[in-house]
């Protein structure tokens, strides 16, 4: 028969960063995955605006929250540039959060596990 570990107030303490994280790890992932795909669409409309002739280029609808501006393609590609390396920058520095969080998180596992072994599960369900 097993033995029942005592919960204390600083494993209740852990347990419940432990939760937090994990809803923001889940949070960033999810941003993380979102600013990719904006850097891979960014990456498409500039290839696709090089493939544009002259007559084409003169005017490219590009939009911009919830209307679109009229650009034409060297100052469409100077916007595409300078949102491509905001959103690259931000990337980086949630994927630095991430990192953190996610290693913080092994941390209190191995804590956790050391304490109750098999009476917890902590690892998510993918």
């Amino acid at each position: 028969m097993a033995t029942q570990a005592k919960v204390s107030a600083e494993d209740q303490a852990l347990l419940n960063k432990f939760a937090r994280s994990y809803q923001l790890q889940t949070q960033l992932k999810a941003e993380c995955k979102e600013m990719k795909t904006l850097v891979e669409n960014i990456n498409e409309a500039t290839d696709e605006v090089l493939l544009l002739d002259d007559e084409d280029s003169a005017s490219i609808p590009c939009r911009i929250g919830s209307c679109f501006v009229h650009f034409n393609s060297d100052s469409l590609n100077e916007h595409l540039e300078a949102k491509k390396a905001s959103t690259e920058t931000v990337l980086a520095e949630k994927t630095s959060e991430l990192e953190t969080i996610t290693a913080e998180m092994e941390r209190i596992k191995k804590v956790l596990y050391g304490k109750f072994g098999d009476q917890i599960n902590l690892d998510a369900e993918e």
